[in-house]
C-alpha cells in the first residue's frame, strides 16, 4: 500500500486543479518559504479526515477554501483527492486502489466518499484503523508532531505506541462499547420508571379483570345451575307423570269391569268429579299462574338488577367521556394559544430577519466604500511611491550633475589663476597701499578740518587763506590720483574669471540652480513620504474597520442563520401542533360521540327499568286478584267435595270398591295433569326468563346430576356470590389486555436491556484485556528498537522508554529519557533542537521496525540536524525507503540528493500554488538535479531557484 496521487483543487493556496503523482522510495518536496509546501500535507491530513481547525492552521473549517487574490476571486469549493494503492489489500476493502475524496462548499456542507461513493467520515477512519495511516497516527511527522512526541506529558505520546499496537480500533470499540453501557443504563432506569407506572395500572386492571371473570363465570354457573334445577325437576315430573300414567290405566281396566254395575251412581258421582274436576283445573290453572307470575318476578327483579348495573356502568362511561372531552378540549385550546404564540415569535423573527438585512447591507456597502478607499489609497501610494522613486532618480543626476559642476568649477579656477597670475601677496601690498593712501587723506582731511576750526582765532588774510586752500586741495587732488592708481593696481590684482563663474551664465550659478532644484525635489519627496506614511496608517485603520465590518456581517450571517434556524424550528413546532389539534379534535369528537351514545344508552336503559318496573307490579297485582280468586274456588272446591263425599257416603257401602277405584282415578288423572301443567310451566317460564328454550338443554338429562335441594342451596350461594361483588367493570378485561400487552412488552426489554448491558460489560473487558496484551508486547518491541535505532543515530550512547504507571498500561503515560555520546542520561527538555529530532527520529524509526507505515510525510524534520546528523538520518532512511514511501518537506541539499524524485511547490502567481516536477540525475559525474526539461537546476537555501544549465 503507497500512496498514488495526490489531486487538489480550490484547497489554500491551489486555487487551481493540481495532481502529484508520487512515486516508491524517498520523494523531497521543494519550494521556498510561504509557497505552500505544507498546504499539501495539510490537504493530506484533510483528507484523511482532520478536523481541528487549529491543526489546519485555519480560524474556521471554511477558511481552507481559496480565499482569492488581487486578481483571482475566491473560489466557493474545495476538494482533495488521494489515491492509494491497495494491491497487497492492507486496507479493508477488495479494490486493488482506493480514492479518498473530500469536499467542502463556503456554506459549510461537508462531503467524504470512498472509491466515488458518498460515505461517513466515520467509515474514512475506521478505514485506517491500526494501519499507521491516518490524521492522528504516526504516518504524518512534522514539527508539532516532534514537539508533541518530545512534550512534557508523556500521555501525549501514547498514540504511536497505540497504532503500532493495531489498538487504535480496540481502543475506539471500547469507547463505543462504553458510550453504549451509559445509553444502556439509561434506557434501563427509564424502562424501569416506565414499568413501575404501568405495574400498578397492571395490577388495579388485572384484580379488575380477574373480577369480571368470576362475575362472568358465576353468571354463568348460575346458568347452568337453573338449567340443572330445571331439568331436574322436568325429569322429576316426567317420571312422575309416566308413573301416573301407568297407575291411572290399570285403575281405568278395574274400573271398566266394575261400571256396568254402577252406571247411574257413576255418572251421578261422575258430574260431579266433572264439575269437581272443572273447579280442580281451575284451582290448577291458578295455582300454575301464581308460580309463573312468582317466578316471572324473581326473573324481572334479576333483569332489574342487571339493568341497573349496565345503568351505573354507562353512567360511569358517559362521566369517564365527558371528562376525556373536557381534558382534550383544554389541551387544543392550550395548543392553539401556543400556535399563536409561535406564529407572532415568526412574524417577529421576519422582522429580525429584515432587520438584519438591512445592517448587513450597510454594513457591506460601508465595507465596499471602505474597500475602494483602500484601494484608492493604494493607488495614490503607488503614484507617491514611483514619484519618490522618480525624483530619487532625478536626486541622482542632480547629484552627478553638481560633482561633475563642482569638478569643472575647481579645474576653472585653476587655470584662471594660472593665466591671471594671481598672486595673493602682491594682491595684500596693492591693497595695505590703496588703504595708506585713503588714510593719507582721510588724515589731510582732518587736519584741514581742524584748520578750518581755528580760523577764528587766526589772523591770516584772504590771500593767505585761499593760498593756503589751494594748496590743500593740490595736495588732495594728487592724494587722489595716488589713490586711483592704487585703487587700479588693486583691482588688477583682483580675479575676474570671478564674475564669470558667478553671473547667470555661470557654473556656480547653474550649480546654484541645481541645489535649488535638489532641495525642492527634497523637499517633495518628504512631503510624499509623509503623504504615503499618512496614507498607510489610514489603510492601516480601514483594514482594521473592514475586518470590523467583516466580522460583523459573519456575526450577522451567523444570526441570520440561527434566526432562521428559529423560524424553522417555529415552523415545524406549529406544524406539530396544528397537526396535534387536528388528532384532538378527532379524539373530542369522538369523546363527545362517546357520551352522546352513553347518554343514548342511559335514556334506552332507564325506559326498560321503568318497563320492568311496571311489569313486576302488574304481575303483583295479577298475584294478588288470582289469590283472592283461588280462596273463592277452594271455597267452592270444599263445598263441591263435600257435597261428593256426602254422595258418595250415602252408596258407600254399595259402591265402596268402585269408589275407590274411581277416587284413585280421578285422583290420578288429577295429578296427571297437575304434572302436565307444571312441566308447561317449567318451559314457558325458563323461555321469559332467559329468552331459551328449555328443549335445547334436553340432551343434558341423560347426564347425572345432583339432587335438587344440593343445586338449589348452590344456586342461591352463587346469587349470594353475585350480589356481593357490587360494580363490575365489564370492559376490565380488554383494559386488562392492553395493560399487560405493555406490561409484558416493558418487562421483556428491559430483560433484553439486561442482557445487553451484561454483553457490553463482557465485551468492555475483553477489548481492554486484548488491548494490553497487544500493547505491551508492541511497546517492548519498540523499547528494544528505540535503545538500538538511537545509538545508530548518535552514534553511540542510549535511550530508554520508561512506563509512568505499569499498574494501568491502558492509560498509563510513555516518560522517554536520552543519553547522547558524552553527556549524562537526562530529560528531552534538556537536549538541544538536533538532539530532539533525532531523538524523535529515533523513536519513529523503532516504530516502523514493529509496524511500518506504508507511507510517512516529514514535513522539515531535518530542519534542526547538522551535516553529520543528516548524514545518520539518510542513512537510516534509506534503508527504511525499501519498504515504506517516504515524502519528506526539506530545504537541505543532502536530503534532497538523497531522493528518488523532487517534487517542487511554487507561486507563478503571487498568492496562487503550483507544482514543478524534478528528479535526480548525473551531469559531468555528479549528481544534479534536473527539472521537466532535463536542465540542471540549483537551489538557494530557502529553495529559490538560482540558475539553469
Amino acid at each position: 500500500m503507497f500512496l498514488k496521487s495526490l489531486e487538489i483543487y480550490g484547497f489554500k493556496s491551489f486555487a487551481d486543479k493540481v495532481n502529484l503523482e508520487f512515486s516508491d522510495g524517498i520523494t523531497s518536496l521543494l519550494g521556498p518559504n510561504g509557497c505552500g509546501k505544507s498546504n499539501i500535507v495539510d490537504a493530506i491530513k484533510w483528507v484523511l479526515g482532520e478536523q481541528s481547525t487549529k491543526t489546519l492552521r485555519a480560524g474556521r473549517m471554511e477558511d481552507v477554501i481559496f480565499n482569492g487574490t488581487d486578481t483571482r476571486k475566491p473560489l466557493q469549493v474545495a476538494e482533495v483527492t488521494l489515491v492509494i494503492s491497495n494491491e497487497e489489500r492492507h486496507l479493508g476493502i477488495e479494490e486493488a486502489e482506493v480514492e479518498i475524496k473530500r469536499r467542502i462548499f463556503r456554506n459549510g456542507d461537508s462531503e467524504y466518499y470512498l472509491n466515488r461513493n458518498r460515505v461517513l467520515l466515520k467509515n474514512i477512519r475506521e478505514l485506517f484503523y491500526d494501519t499507521g495511516v491516518g490524521k492522528s497516527a504516526y504516518s504524518i511527522l512534522e514539527q508539532g508532531k516532534i514537539d508533541q512526541i518530545l512534550s512534557s506529558k508523556p500521555e501525549d505520546r501514547r498514540y504511536i505506541f497505540e497504532e503500532a499496537a493495531g489498538i487504535s480500533r480496540f481502543k475506539v470499540q471500547s469507547l463505543e462499547a462504553e458510550r453504549k453501557l451509559a445509553k444502556t443504563d439509561e434506557n434501563i432506569l427509564q424502562v424501569e420508571t416506565i414499568l413501575k407506572e404501568v405495574k400498578r395500572t397492571y395490577e388495579t386492571k388485572k384484580n379488575q379483570a380477574a373480577k369480571a371473570i368470576s362475575y362472568r363465570e358465576l353468571k354463568k354457573e348460575q346458568f347452568s345451575l337453573e338449567v340443572d334445577v330445571q331439568l331436574s325437576t322436568l325429569k322429576s315430573y316426567l317420571l312422575l307423570r309416566e308413573n301416573k300414567i301407568e297407575l291411572k290405566e290399570r285403575h281405568e281396566r278395574e274400573y271398566e269391569a266394575q261400571k256396568g254395575s254402577l252406571t247411574n251412581c257413576d255418572q251421578e258421582i261422575e258430574q260431579m268429579q266433572d264439575h269437581l274436576r272443572t273447579l280442580g283445573s281451575e284451582r290448577i290453572t291458578m295455582q300454575t299462574e301464581l308460580q309463573r307470575l312468582d317466578e316471572a318476578i324473581k326473573g324481572k327483579a334479576d333483569k332489574l338488577d342487571l339493568l341497573t348495573q349496565r345503568f351505573r356502568d354507562f353512567l360511569v362511561q358517559k362521566d369517564q367521556a365527558s371528562s376525556r372531552s373536557q381534558v382534550i378540549l383544554e389541551h387544543i385550546e392550550r395548543d392553539t394559544a401556543e400556535i399563536d404564540e409561535k406564529l407572532d415569535e415568526v412574524a417577529d423573527i421576519d422582522a429580525s430577519v429584515i432587520q438584519l438585512e438591512e445592517e448587513m447591507s450597510r454594513n457591506q456597502k460601508a465595507l465596499d466604500a471602505t474597500r475602494s478607499m483602500l484601494l484608492s489609497h493604494n493607488g495614490e501610494i503607488a503614484n507617491l511611491e514611483a514619484q519618490n522613486l522618480s525624483y530619487d532618480e532625478n536626486l541622482e543626476e542632480l547629484s552627478l550633475r553638481i560633482k561633475e559642476l563642482t569638478d569643472i568649477i575647481v579645474i576653472q579656477l585653476e587655470e584662471k589663476l594660472k593665466q591671471s597670475g594671481y598672486n595673493l601677496q602682491n594682491k595684500e601690498s596693492a591693497r595695505a597701499d590703496l588703504v595708506g593712501g585713503i588714510e593719507h587723506v582721510k588724515k589731510s582731511l582732518e587736519e584741514q578740518m581742524q584748520f578750518l576750526k581755528q580760523l577764528s582765532h587766526t589772523t591770516l588774510s584772504s590771500e593767505d587763506l585761499v593760498e593756503r586752500q589751494i594748496q590743500f586741495y593740490q595736495s588732495l587732488s594728487i592724494a587722489l590720483s595716488r589713490i586711483q592708481t592704487l585703487f587700479q593696481t588693486y583691482e588688477s590684482m583682483q580675479p575676474s574669471f570671478l564674475d564669470e563663474l558667478i553671473s547667470p551664465e555661470g557654473t556656480i550659478s547653474e550649480k546654484h540652480r541645481l541645489d535649488d532644484r535638489m532641495l525642492e525635489i527634497r523637499k517633495q519627496v518628504q512631503i510624499n513620504r509623509e503623504r504615503i506614511a499618512y496614507l498607510r496608517d489610514e489603510n492601516t485603520r480601514l483594514a482594521g474597520e473592514m475586518e470590523r465590518y467583516q466580522l460583523n456581517i459573519s456575526d450577522q450571517k451567523v444570526a441570520m442563520n440561527q434566526l432562521l434556524a428559529q423560524k424553522s424550528a417555529a415552523k415545524e413546532w406549529v406544524a406539530k401542533l396544528q397537526r396535534s389539534v387536528t388528532e384532538q379534535e378527532y379524539q373530542y369528537k369522538d369523546a363527545l360521540k362517546l357520551a352522546e351514545t352513553a347518554q343514548e344508552r342511559i335514556y334506552e336503559t332507564q325506559e326498560d327499568i321503568r318497563s320492568v318496573e311496571g311489569e313486576v307490579k302488574e304481575s303483583k297485582s295479577r298475584i294478588a286478584a288470582l289469590n283472592a280468586d283461588l280462596k273463592d274456588l277452594i271455597l267452592v272446591i270444599e263445598e263441591q267435595s263435600n257435597q261428593i263425599r256426602s254422595k258418595q257416603n250415602q252408596k258407600n257401602e254399595r259402591y265402596e270398591e268402585l269408589q275407590n277405584l274411581r277416587s284413585e282415578k280421578e285422583k290420578l288423572e288429577l295429578q296427571i295433569d297437575q304434572l302436565a301443567s307444571n312441566i308447561s310451566f317449567l318451559y314457558t317460564n325458563f323461555f321469559d326468563n332467559y329468552g331459551k328454550s328449555l328443549k335445547e338443554f334436553e340432551g343434558r338429562m341423560s347426564e347425572e346430576t345432583l339432587d335438587i335441594p344440593v343445586l338449589k342451596a348452590r344456586l342461591e350461594e352463587v346469587r349470594r356470590n353475585i350480589e356481593g361483588m357490587g360494580y363490575i367493570n365489564q370492559m376490565a378485561e380488554e383494559e386488562f389486555g392492553e395493560v399487560k400487552e405493555q406490561y409484558d412488552f416493558l418487562t421483556k426489554q428491559l430483560d433484553d436491556l439486561n442482557r445487553a448491558k451484561a454483553d457490553l460489560d463482557a465485551v468492555v473487558i475483553q477489548i481492554k484485556s486484548r488491548s494490553e496484551e497487544l500493547f505491551l508486547a508492541s511497546y517492548k518491541q519498540i523499547s528494544q528498537n528505540f535503545q538500538e535505532m538511537f545509538r545508530r543515530l548518535f552514534g553511540g550512547g542510549r535511550a530508554e522508554l520508561t512506563l509512568v504507571d505499569p499498574e494501568h498500561v491502558l492509560e498509563s503515560g510513555i516518560d522517554i529519557l536520552a543519553q547522547p555520546p558524552g553527556k549524562k542520561l537526562t530529560h528531552l527538555a534538556l537536549l538541544s533542537g538536533g538532539e530532539r529530532s533525532m531523538t524523535a527520529v529515533a523513536l519513529l524509526f523503532a516504530t516502523y521496525l514493529v509496524k511500518p507505515s506504508p507511507f510517512c510525510i516529514l514535513d522539515e524534520i531535518d530542519a534542526a540536524l547538522d551535516d553529520r546528523n543528516i548524514g545518520y538520518f539518510l542513512s537510516v532512511l534509506d534503508e527504511f525507503a525499501r519498504r515504506s514511501q517516504f515524502i519528506i518537506i526539506t530545504h537541505n541539499k543532502h536530503t534532497v540528493m538523497g531522493s528518488r524524485t523532487l517534487l517542487g511547490v511554487t507561486q507563478m502567481e503571487a498568492g496562487v500554488s503550483t507544482m514543478v516536477s524534478y528528479r535526480i540525475g548525473n551531469f559531468e559525474g555528479e549528481q544534479v538535479i534536473l527539472n521537466e526539461e532535463q536542465q540542471a537546476v540549483v537551489f538557494d537555501d530557502e529553495g529559490q531557484t538560482l540558475a539553469t544549465s
